[in-house]
């Protein structure tokens, strides 16, 4: 049996059909998983991530000592926390396979936990994590010269990550707190956190300059890898740039960028037919063998990054132990192949 077409426009037309405050898991899922493809989900990768280790134990967690996934298998690192998104996004909190899904973070950073004491205890880790994605579409709007969300996504995107608040722990179970209480809430706080003065730590440049370098080797050709980098750090939180030490793209190449990914976002909404299904369910369809020929094609990926990045010129400098170590893992990722 054939589903039937949808209608061109049909997302908006169902969300502005919808209760915000009763049908907040569904408007959060058409708002947020239509449209996704690998090239997106790592574009927001990029986006997102870096904002998440600008604390030196943040840095130091997920860096380690030899780089962790971040390095080493970077596309894998990509697409598993985009799975898990994507998991959340698409099912809501109230879904067993999102419970289950979180449940499996909350256990690795127990893992961690006892390799890094202390460095998952941090409350406003969490709080900024869940808050930065529940606006983050909102304001990359606005930063591309958009409209922002609408006030039923607000509603609904506020409800949605207040559920997923619960799901999670800080370090020893603890459940979290301090939640903001409303939309502007989220926004104050997260600005809040961004603007607090920071100190610049060298596992925290390492995982942002990796994550940026990833997405331009991932997607570009070696002569337009210059632009792969320029893309998403046109669109970073200046803050989170200037904590990792990132120098910004040339500010001409950035307004091209801005203006031309917004204008074809525009064209994509207003021109284009909505996507007729959303992304985890055609990923979750695929046979196998595709399955299974994805997970080689990233661990090929993977085994050739790593020994790229650690070649990048920033990265021979001669003295620094996170560096030595980045080649020590490379040594071993050589010698697997």
């Amino acid at each position: 049996m054939t589903t039937p077409k949808k209608s061109y426009h049909w997302i908006q037309k169902r969300i502005e059909s919808l209760d915000p405050y009763v049908d907040y898991e569904e408007i959060y899922r058409l708002s947020a998983s239509y449209g996704g493809n690998d090239f997106v989900n790592s574009l927001i990768y990029a986006l997102v991530f870096p904002n998440f280790v600008v604390t030196e134990h943040g840095a130091r967690a997920v860096w380690r000592e030899d780089g962790g996934k971040v390095f080493a298998a970077a596309t894998a690192r990509v697409e598993e926390t985009a799975t898990s998104n994507d998991t959340w996004w698409y099912y809501g909190p109230s879904d067993p396979r999102t419970q289950k899904s979180v449940e499996k973070i909350n256990k690795r950073h127990e893992y961690w936990a006892k390799q890094y004491p202390g460095d998952f205890s941090h409350n406003e880790d969490y709080v900024y994590t869940l808050a930065f994605s529940a606006i983050f579409m909102h304001r990359l709007r606005l930063r591309l010269g958009l409209s922002g969300v609408s006030e039923k996504v607000k509603i609904a995107s506020y409800i949605f990550m207040s559920e997923m608040a619960k799901l999670f722990y800080s370090e020893g179970r603890v459940p979290l707190t301090d939640w903001p209480p409303s939309w502007d809430g989220l926004i104050k706080y997260c600005e809040d956190f961004e603007n607090s003065p920071r100190p610049s730590y060298e596992q925290g440049h390492l995982i942002a300059s990796a994550i940026y370098e990833h997405f331009a080797f991932r997607w570009f050709p070696p002569s337009m890898r210059w632009l792969g980098r320029a893309i998403p750090t046109s669109l970073s939180l200046p803050t989170t740039l200037a904590a990792h030490r990132i120098t910004p793209p040339n500010p001409v190449l950035k307004a091209i960028i801005v203006f031309a990914l917004g204008c074809l976002l525009w064209v994509m909404e207003t021109l284009g037919p909505d996507p007729q299904s959303a992304y985890l369910p055609e990923l979750e369809q695929l046979p196998k063998e595709q399955k299974a020929e994805r997970a080689r094609e990233f661990q090929q990926l993977d085994h050739a990054f790593a020994p790229y990045f650690a070649a990048r010129p920033e990265n021979l400098s001669i003295g620094c132990p996170f560096r030595s170590n980045m080649k020590l893992q490379t040594s071993k990722i050589v010698d697997m192949d």
